[in-house]
């Protein structure tokens, strides 16, 4: 089948505006797609669909506000006017140094950091759930997790793939790709209804925190054998 780009016109002419005066304004715009794409064992293809990432959360405004500010992520408190990480499992991360710091991490896309989650790791990178509630900017973790492993409604996580990197010229856009793929190893079939973002910001003291959560229009279903890619695209437009 052929890929179908899901979002809705309204809201899809809205991006390419403020794109646009992004681009009039030389003030670069961040823009992100997730797509998910379904594999049989046959090579066909039984689910196929792009569409905006926009569900940005708490966690992932905090990381961009102490890089850019270069302040440190210190507090207690977790909400609005603090900064810090909420950890998948509700733990508040705070410490007196940069979000991002670590005299031992090799670099962003060595397996444990950033994106670059490890297989079968749940830790950090592309993360699936079953979950059906409401997108929330207070979200720090997915509803339902679908966990890694070959039983009943589980999916076997891959590693994370190198990102794919591009810089067009003529648009000067530059561009990034994070896959990863999830296989159905089980006898039954297995229903994505979310997507998470994990980051991993500090290997050495072990933070990390779920920066973005999608929730799906549609449920997305993995049957057994099937294979299931997802893809975020992140690309930002340059103003010189």
């Amino acid at each position: 089948m052929n890929k179908i780009y899901i979002e809705p016109l309204a809201s899809e002419r809205k991006y390419r505006d403020l794109s646009r005066l992004g681009r009039e304004l030389k003030i670069p715009i961040t823009e992100c797609f997730l797509e998910l794409k379904v594999t049989m064992p046959d090579g066909k293809v039984a689910h196929h669909h792009k569409q905006r990432s926009h569900s940005w959360v708490r966690n992932g405004y905090n990381v961009l506000t102490c890089i850019m500010m270069a302040i440190n992520y210190n507090d207690a408190t977790y909400g609005p006017g603090f900064l810090n990480l909420r950890a998948t499992n509700g733990t508040i991360q705070k410490r007196a140094g940069a979000i991002i710091y670590g005299y031992n991490d090799p670099d962003w896309e060595s397996t444990g950091c950033g994106y670059m989650a490890a297989a079968g790791s749940l830790n950090n990178g592309i993360v699936v759930g079953s979950g059906v509630a409401a997108e929330s900017f207070e979200d720090y973790a997915l509803q339902t997790q679908i966990a890694h492993g070959t039983g009943a409604g589980q999916l076997s996580y891959a590693q994370c793939e190198a990102p794919v990197k591009s810089y067009d010229a003529g648009t000067k856009t530059y561009t990034c790709v994070w896959n990863r793929y999830l296989n159905n190893n089980s006898v039954g079939d297995v229903t994505v209804n979310e997507v998470g973002l994990i980051m991993s910001c500090n290997t050495n003291y072990g933070y990390r925190g779920m920066v973005s959560r999608d929730k799906l229009a549609a449920s997305v279903v993995v049957a057994s054998a099937g294979q299931l890619k997802v893809s975020y695209t992140f690309s930002v437009v340059f103003p010189a």
